[in-house]
């Protein structure tokens, strides 16, 4: 049932107000007729009672209808059978909505053809009207300044905020900047550690961090401005539309509608608002993000360079380390090198005193046993000088090889100084270290190694050569031994033919002496016994003849003796002669004995002879000395 609410003023128009006085006198006589009704308790249509009659059929047979019939014969809870409640409580809905059908159209029916008003109007609404709108337009003025009130007062809180926020973002970036040119310079970053630059960039985010935070803070802010903005636009418009409300020149409706106009475009402003609060948020926090991006990459850079110069510095100091002094050159190699060099030379100082010594080495005075054990004694001082080398070799390995070892160790050095450093992990400090490093240590070692193989292959050589030039010496003067034994044999030979004939000559002379002694005997027996002067005197005779003769006898053996030792020193001159071609030969000199004989040797004296073999013998072995200092 509609309810009749309070009446309000229209628009002023004959049409209008035509329309809506017939309402108002439709609506009363609606009223009236209500209100008889209801004392008479029964509907009022035209003062006609109205018939009463029971529609309704029986079609069915006996008591029941088909239709309960039909429910009485169904199972219960049958899908296919109506349920008789749902059909009574429809039914009852169906009446009670045609009850209120009726009754309106009765009411309606119950309205009087011609309604006749009570007065005619007067210009009381117009007057009204006009001071209504003038009061009316008053509210909208103030409520319009009230709201530009607000504005101003926000604007101005807007304003300290940005301005707040451009401060703290201008400090940030100076700090941030001061941070960033403690690593601007290469010289600089030699005094950094990886945990310096990551202290730098937690300095450096700490600062993003305070700037998103003030970006937030800001936003919140602003958004809190707002939100007080529009609470009081609303508070405004509220009072607004109840000054309206009372005011009454406009219906409520349109009231609530102009105010809703208003507030839409407010709110339209208030979203922009938002929206440029939510860019601006956007704008800032994105801004910062690509600065934190760009100072990220920056770190990440002078990152990169500082890691690079640490290898680098790395690199640079094992290449140092590999030039150094101590590595080509170890003072340990120079020290056993210039002891080895110095016992050398101490023991090729000996050697050469044994080797001089040979020279007082004479074939009359020395046997081959001492010859032979100066052979021994020069073969053990090379084999002294040999393992002598070979030790010193030994030693100079040892110390090389711990110079490889203190390279592996530094290379070891370098490897965890870039781990430590953390400028590198162990995969790339692998890379570092590998190719290069061991390169360098590769060729030290080559060096090394050629080095000691050169210097054993020339100890090598050398001590072959000794060994064979002292075999050489040993039988060089072996064979020239020979020599002296062939001329010392030829010499005894002769020596002995000498003898031989002396003896010869003494044993003939001996026999003939004898016979010349016994016949002298005879005679002088002979003379011892005879008396007679003439026979003395014949025997006497006979006996200075055998005297003659044992004089001619010792004269001829002195003769046969002095030709024949005559002759010896010849025949020892021309075996010196033999013996000086021989050596002068084997020596591969000139020979110069021969040339310095008179020409006519005659027959030379035995002293003479002594003489030439002292000399011969004397120059034979010079020429020795000459060819083994040689």
């Amino acid at each position: 049932m509609v309810l009749v609410g309070e009446v309000g003023v229209v628009p002023s128009g004959k049409i209008y107000r035509q329309i809506f006085d017939d309402e108002v006198r439709l609506v009363r006589s609606l009223e009236q007729g209500r209100n008889r009704a209801a004392q008479h308790k029964c509907p009022v249509s035209s003062a006609k009672i109205p018939l009463v009659k029971d529609l309704e059929t029986c079609a069915g047979k006996g008591l029941l209808s088909p239709r309960q019939q039909k429910w009485v014969e169904g199972m219960p809870y049958d899908d296919f059978t109506e349920n008789p409640v749902f059909y009574k409580e429809a039914t009852v809905v169906q009446k009670v909505q045609e009850s209120e059908d009726v009754i309106a159209a009765q009411e309606v029916r119950g309205l009087a053809d011609l309604i006749i008003p009570e007065k005619t109007s007067s210009n009381i609404i117009e007057r009204l009207s006009k001071g209504r709108q003038g009061r009316h337009n008053e509210a909208v003025v103030m409520m319009q300044q009230e709201l530009a009130c607000i504005g101003r007062e926000m604007e101005h809180f807007i304003l300290e905020t940005e301005t707040l926020l451009l401060t703290k973002l201008s400090e940030s970036n100076r700090k941030i900047e001061l941070l960033l040119k403690k690593i601007e310079c290469d010289s600089d970053l030699e005094a950094f550690s990886i945990e310096s630059f990551g202290q730098l960039w937690d300095d450096i985010t700490q600062d993003l961090l305070h700037r998103r935070q003030w970006i937030r803070e800001m936003d919140e802010t602003l958004n809190k401005y707002e939100v007080a903005r529009a609470e009081k636009i609303k508070d405004v418009l509220k009072k607004c539309t109840k000054i309206l409300e009372d005011i009454a020149y406009l219906l409520p409706p349109d009231i609530h509608r102009f105010v809703h106009n208003e507030a839409m475009m407010i709110n339209q402003a208030l979203l922009a608002n938002r929206r440029a609060i939510a860019k601006l948020f956007v704008n800032l926090m994105e801004a910062d993000l690509k600065k934190e991006l760009s100072l990220r990459f920056k770190w990440q850079d002078r990152v990169k360079d500082w890691k690079i110069m640490q290898k680098d510095y790395v690199v640079h100091s094992f290449r140092k380390f590999m030039a150094s002094e101590e590595i080509q050159n170890p003072p340990e190699v120079k020290r056993d090198l210039e002891n080895m060099k110095k016992e050398q030379i101490s023991l090729d100082s000996q050697r050469m005193k044994l080797l001089q010594h040979l020279s007082d080495f004479l074939p009359s005075t020395h046997k081959k046993a001492e010859i032979n054990e100066w052979y021994e004694s020069l073969t053990a001082l090379n084999k002294r000088i040999d393992t002598h080398n070979v030790q010193c070799m030994m030693r100079i390995r040892l110390h090389y090889e711990r110079v490889w070892q203190e390279c592996l160790t530094e290379v070891q050095k370098c490897k965890n100084k870039l781990l430590n450093l953390k400028v590198c992990t162990e995969e790339e400090a692998e890379k570092v270290v590998n190719p290069e490093f061991f390169q360098l240590i590769g060729n030290l070692q080559s060096q090394f190694e050629e080095e000691l193989e050169q210097m054993d292959i020339d100890f090598e050589d050398l001590a072959k050569l000794t060994e064979q030039n002292c075999k050489d010496l040993y039988k060089y003067f072996q064979e020239a031994l020979v020599l002296w034994d062939v001329h010392q044999l030829n010499l005894t030979q002769q020596e002995n033919e000498l003898q031989m004939k002396l003896k010869g000559c003494r044993q003939k002379h001996e026999n003939q002496n004898q016979i010349q002694e016994l016949n002298l005997d005879i005679i002088l027996d002979k003379l011892r016994t005879q008396s007679n002067e003439g026979k003395l005197t014949s025997h006497l005779e006979s006996a200075f003849s055998s005297l003659d003769d044992i004089r001619a006898g010792y004269k001829a053996y002195h003769q046969d003796i002095v030709e024949r030792v005559a002759a010896y020193p010849e025949a020892i001159l021309k075996e010196l002669i033999a013996y000086s071609t021989s050596i002068s030969q084997y020596f591969n000199v000139k020979e110069v004995f021969q040339q310095g004989l008179p020409e006519e040797t005659g027959s030379a004296s035995e002293e003479q002879g002594n003489v030439s073999v002292v000399l011969v013998l004397s120059y034979c072995f010079n020429c020795v000395c000459l060819d083994c200092d040689g």
